[in-house]
């Protein structure tokens, strides 16, 4: 119950500073809260590991968020906005942040992909992601929970898809001026992206059903941009590489994979997409048959020695 208690104390933090944000009460809050929230909760991962890689990973995240959500929203452009959000869990910032579409455009369709292209999803997923951040940092000690070595439901994957197909539905005629001429266009946005995706599944479901779902709740479940960006990772530089020869099939990966991917059964080389490169598989291993890298030439040249 103490568990759930702090949970649910975040979440209301969370949605409560949105809410004075949107109010327009002085001064903002959201950037300072998250940015609280994640240095704790990253505070404490950090001192629950002891790679360095995943200590470095954890530094990172809590740096990141702490650019894009306060020191260059409210520090240096005066303004609350901030400046990690893309489409198409955030398509208003394509048409509502006035100078800064242009940038939210760019983040989006350029450089994000280009980013998981070259280092994985982790490069935003873990990193520069919100909801990613919480994952790594406030759901660390959550990794276990939840189902494991299972693939994705295929009900979920449908509805990311009309998550995903919803969205651009709606981006398009925003995009070319055409709100006013949709009558029901308010009320599906703010019903639909608002409250359901933002206020219920990414805030509330995420971050309170922890204990029982896992981490990453928002992310295996129910994200529409992890569909494009997994299917990137999927032929970018990233692998994480098993050495058959001496896994043992323990599961032990397994049980600390957020994503509930297969690792010890899966090939030795993984690049299925949904592996966000946290390091904590390879950091657990008890044999150390894991390894991570971002060269596929080496991964490939492993996997055919491993084979031989």
């Amino acid at each position: 119950m103490k568990d759930y208690a702090v949970l649910i104390a975040v979440f209301l933090l969370l949605f409560g500073s949105i809410q004075l944000e949107v109010s327009g009460i002085t001064p903002p809050s959201l950037g300072y809260v998250f940015g609280g929230v994640v240095i704790a909760a990253g505070f404490f991962a950090y001192r629950r590991h002891r790679s360095a890689y995943v200590r470095s990973m954890l530094g990172t995240v809590v740096g990141v968020q702490l650019l894009f959500q306060v020191v260059l929203p409210y520090w240096i452009f005066s303004q609350g906005t901030a400046l990690n959000l893309t489409w198409p869990h955030y398509p208003d910032v394509l048409w509502a942040t006035g100078y800064l579409a242009l940038y939210y455009f760019v983040l989006s369709f350029v450089v994000v992909p280009l980013l998981v292209l070259l280092f994985g999803r982790r490069a935003w997923c873990s990193f520069a992601c919100m909801l990613g951040a919480l994952a790594e940092t406030l759901g660390d000690r959550y990794r276990t929970r939840g189902t494991k070595a299972r693939a994705l439901p295929r009900g979920f994957v449908i509805l990311k898809w009309v998550t995903l197909a919803g969205t651009a539905a709606v981006t398009v005629p925003a995009l070319a001026g055409h709100i006013e001429e949709v009558g029901a266009f308010l009320w599906f946005y703010l019903i639909i992206f608002v409250f359901i995706l933002r206020a219920l599944l990414s805030l509330a479901v995420n971050i309170i059903c922890m204990p029982r779902l896992g981490t990453r709740i928002w992310c295996r479940y129910f994200c529409p941009q992890g569909l494009v960006l997994g299917l990137l990772s999927r032929i970018s530089r990233f692998a994480l590489i098993r050495n058959v020869d001496l896994c043992k099939n323990c599961g032990v990966c397994n049980q600390h994979c957020s994503m509930a991917l297969d690792i010890s059964g899966g090939p030795a080389v993984n690049r299925s997409g949904d592996c966000f490169g946290c390091g904590v598989c390879v950091e657990v291993c008890p044999r150390n048959a894991l390894s991570m890298t971002t060269d596929i030439a080496t991964a490939r040249k492993k996997a055919e020695t491993l084979r031989v």
